[in-house]
């Protein structure tokens, strides 16, 4: 397969003020201005530094435009599908690429807990979960996996973490009854709290007046998230690559979110967050593709210093195959990078379902803090989905998750309208009445019946 980059920006990006409106040819002949004649000079002394300037700046605008050509015609492709492979391919090169020298340590900004996985079925495959994203927890994942969603869900989950840490999560979600903004299908929207504890201490202090010692029980840290998340369908279209028809769908999300946060009972901060994701599937191969951008934009102040949060960029494959019966699997890959700390994760994820019924998961999680293995299983029947999920890393971190999800199955959904077609207006045409005419009877049935009569006698 050969790309073809076509674009008239592109074409006149050698000349200063565009070919044709100087005076003068492509050549450079006849008719030359100074601007031409040191365009001229400079293409002679040192032609690659234009041919730099071409590939930097004009060949990434036409990339975005680009055309697929083969032998047998010209397939062209969405400029949302060009846009989003560049920045995938352009994400994934940042990852392989060293952290930048001003980013922290680990550990070192505020909202921790916003780095930790927020879904059983997720933490089972190690969370590995960006290019899976089906179902109401694609709202802490990607946001784009919400114009998947075609059931109404709620869910609700709790962790239990370290010593005294807790957190919980309840989220509900549905398809809406309107077309989206792309005008393909209909957008999910979805609604989710939570909430995060980390434990509580007890303060104690000597009176300066008697001696005495005084005690104090409060909570270490509280905090609190709402968001409100929306996805769509952007693109449904079958693509020809290189003679195989692929089933293209592709989805884009957003989340806003909102966090407050509350030290020893006594130091608060608050700020608001947004999430962005894409989705792209290939149905008939079971192959897609996910990126997101969680936790940007926002920063903390507790007193008088800004805290900043843990922006995490997530890119990720999944793969998914049916086996035999009602049996599939589900395979996935993430890389995560911390922008804000010189942290990077890459993680793998499996789970295998057993008749519609049970799931089971395995996960592992490599170059991370909290590095080593996951497990998980569910059961489903009827709408109704238990999910647990445990890490097995080391003590400290180790956290184990349970959730319940409802999806409503006699959601019959909602069926946008068609579009009205109107004609131009014909007024009837009035036609006579035809007269009725009478059946001219044969005279031979007379006689018959005569005859026969006869003989009767």
């Amino acid at each position: 397969m050969r790309i073809e980059i076509r674009n008239q920006r592109a074409e006149n990006s050698f000349h200063p003020r565009g070919l044709g409106q100087c005076g003068c040819s492509e050549n450079l002949v006849g008719g030359n201005c100074g601007q031409c004649l040191e365009l001229l000079n400079l293409r002679r002394n040192n032609p690659a530094l234009l041919v730099r300037k071409r590939t930097s700046v004009d060949t990434i605008y036409s990339l975005l435009s680009c055309r697929l050509s083969q032998k047998s015609g010209t397939i062209r492709v969405s400029v949302a599908l060009c846009r989003a492979v560049f920045l995938l391919f352009i994400s994934l090169s940042y990852i392989l690429y060293p952290t930048p020298s001003n980013a922290s340590g680990p550990g070192t900004v505020a909202g921790q807990f916003l780095k930790t996985d927020i879904s059983p079925r997720a933490l089972g495959m190690g969370g590995s979960f960006v290019a899976v994203a089906d179902g109401i927890y694609n709202v802490t994942y990607n946001p784009a996996g919400l114009g998947k969603l075609y059931l109404p869900e709620v869910s609700a989950m709790h962790l239990a973490g370290f010593s005294n840490n807790q957190m919980q999560f309840i989220a509900i979600g549905s398809p809406l009854p309107i077309l989206g903004l792309s005008g393909i299908g209909r957008p999910g929207l979805a609604f989710s709290a939570l909430f995060e504890n980390d434990g509580s201490f007890t303060e104690r202090s000597i009176s300066p007046i008697d001696g005495s010692i005084d005690t104090k029980k409060m909570n270490a840290e509280k905090n609190m998230v709402l968001a409100l998340s929306y996805g769509e369908k952007v693109f449904d279209e079958d693509v020809n690559i290189e003679g195989y028809n692929a089933s293209i769908k592709q989805f884009m999300g957003l989340s806003v979110k909102y966090l407050n946060s509350t030290l020893l009972e006594e130091y608060s901060a608050s700020s608001f967050l947004f999430d962005a994701g894409y989705l792209l599937t290939e149905t008939k191969i079971g192959l897609s593709l996910g990126a997101s951008l969680s936790n940007v934009g926002g920063k903390l102040k507790y007193i008088s210093e800004n805290e900043a949060l843990p922006t995490i960029l997530r890119l990720g494959v999944s793969y998914f195959k049916p086996t035999i019966m009602d049996q599939t699997l589900l395979l996935s890959m993430e890389g995560d990078i911390y922008t804000n700390e010189k942290l990077k994760a890459i993680k793998f994820g499996l789970e295998y379902h057993f008749q519609k019924v049970f799931n089971l998961r395995l996960g592992y999680k490599a170059m991370d803090d909290n590095s080593g293995f996951a497990m998980g299983m569910g059961l489903s029947h009827k709408g109704i989905e238990l999910d647990f999920g445990m890490s097995v890393s080391n003590e400290v971190f180790n956290t184990s998750q349970i959730s319940l999800t409802y999806k409503f199955q006699g959601f019959k959904g909602y069926k946008p309208a068609k579009k009205r077609e109107y004609k131009d207006y014909v007024p009837p045409q009035k036609t006579q009445p035809k007269k009725p005419t009478k059946k001219r009877e044969d005279p031979r049935k007379d006689k018959q019946k005569d005859t026969d009569f006869f003989w009767i006698y």
